[in-house]
């Protein structure tokens, strides 16, 4: 099951991106035979923009390249209407790089279908990008605009003595509402969503909570008092509007968001993109023995846990059917106690669960959430699916190649969708701490 259907037009209107007109490309002698561009001058780097080409050859097929000088390119051919127009958000694509049926306003799709890898895409802080019109025979011009990026690579230290990881704070020199950024299994703080969401506002809280520098090593037994103690220090922040934080967490990090948000009175909605409603056994990385205890633990016991089944298993098991035979062996009372309360949690819940996840369950174990909050209505749910896409679902723009990879899951149209998608709805949920 996809997601839910959202128009190009709706999600322009949802970014607020204003309009401005430009000329570029003069052809000829006769000003009749301009062609005139019309786009933003500036915009955010996940936020989908219009762009309009007037004065081309009417029901034409004509190529549009995008470059950027961050080195990504890409190409789609698309046909001019009777007025000699291309609407390129709007415009069905005919070829090229973005896939025909992909409702993405094409003048991002340029972006995440560009021929980069997205764990090679380092952007500058204003990355340039050109769009060209052109036939077999003829250049009709080109046009450029910026899309601003908040620096990733560039964060504050947490002040204080235990708490490891970034913070990002707004360009402008204002407060925003706090937000927590749980990372997953692989151990590397989130610094593009962290970056991302300070470029909209929120001041945020990368986390490292194992496999750092005074951390411990493996995804075992970590404290939920640790993730309460770097909530509260976010409130205290001087850049900290909201009396609550909100928590964003991807894969392990929305496990932990969930189970996290349940037992914190500072903690309001909670985001959990491709996590679990059911806290499972910890991860460690000896490549001997399972830790045989909880991925997290309170006041010094494991949280009850999910066990991995020790059964036996084909050679070429995937993760998913991993965990799914897991989950299959478990009592049902294991179970239950694994379960989140979610209910306790303070604030709006959004769950983004992939279809082709090949890590984990996700849907599944999402579901386990949602039909708890449902059936206890404190808090409001959202559950987006995406079934074509993978583990990978990270914020827009950004070129989505590798982000398929085959431990991952999902294709790169179904990951450019559920990235596309999914982000108005984590901003909408978020900002509900205002």
């Amino acid at each position: 099951m996809s997601g839910p259907t959202r128009t190009r037009r709706r999600l322009m209107a949802s970014t607020g991106a204003t309009l401005l007109t430009g000329v570029a490309g003069c052809l000829g002698d006769d000003p009749e035979e301009d062609v005139t561009f019309d786009h933003p001058d500036d915009v955010r780097a996940d936020e989908p923009f219009e762009l309009t080409i007037d004065g081309l050859p009417e029901e034409t097929p004509v190529e549009v390249a995008m470059e950027s000088d961050s080195g990504i390119d890409a190409t789609v051919t698309v046909e001019t209407d009777s007025d000699g127009r291309i609407d390129l958000a709007d415009q069905s694509v005919v070829d090229g790089d973005v896939p025909t049926d992909l409702d993405i306003p094409t003048t991002v799709a340029l972006i995440q279908f560009a021929s980069e890898s997205f764990w090679q895409y380092q952007p500058p802080e204003e990355e340039r990008v050109t769009y060209s019109v052109r036939t077999d025979d003829e250049e009709y011009g080109s046009t450029e605009l910026r899309r601003s990026h908040l620096d990733r690579s560039t964060y504050d230290d947490p002040a204080h003595s235990e708490l490891v990881g970034g913070v990002f704070t707004p360009p402008i020199d204002d407060e925003g509402p706090g937000i927590l950024v749980l990372h997953g299994s692989e151990g590397e703080p989130l610094f593009e969503h962290a970056a991302t969401l300070a470029h909209r506002g929120f001041t945020t809280f990368a986390l490292h909570y194992f496999d750092g520098p005074g951390l411990p090593d493996d995804l075992v037994e970590i404290p939920l008092e640790y993730v309460e103690t770097a909530a509260q220090w976010l409130l205290e922040h001087e850049r900290v509007s909201s009396d609550r934080v909100g928590v964003i967490g991807m894969s392990k990090g929305g496990e932990l968001g969930l189970l996290a948000g349940s037992r914190s009175d500072e903690i309001g909605p909670v985001v959990s993109i491709v996590g679990s409603g059911l806290v499972w056994e910890g991860i460690n990385d000896t490549g001997v023995e399972p830790p045989e205890t909880s991925s997290w633990s309170i006041d010094g016991e494991p949280v009850p846990y999910v066990p991995y089944d020790r059964g036996p298993f084909e050679d070429d098991v995937s993760m998913r059917e991993f965990y799914t035979q897991s989950l299959e062996a478990a009592r049902a009372d294991t179970i239950d106690e694994a379960t989140i309360p979610v209910e306790e949690i303070d604030g709006d819940v959004l769950l983004v669960s992939a279809g082709n996840d090949e890590l984990w369950p996700t849907e599944r174990l999402h579901n386990v959430t949602a039909d708890r909050l449902e059936e206890r209505p404190q808090s409001t749910v959202e559950h987006l699916r995406y079934g074509d896409a993978g583990h990978g679902i990270f914020p827009p723009y950004s070129p989505v190649m590798g982000t398929n990879r085959a431990r991952f899951g999902g294709s790169r149209a179904g990951n450019a969708r559920a990235a596309h998608d999914h982000w108005p709805a984590v901003l909408e949920t978020l900002a509900t701490l205002d």
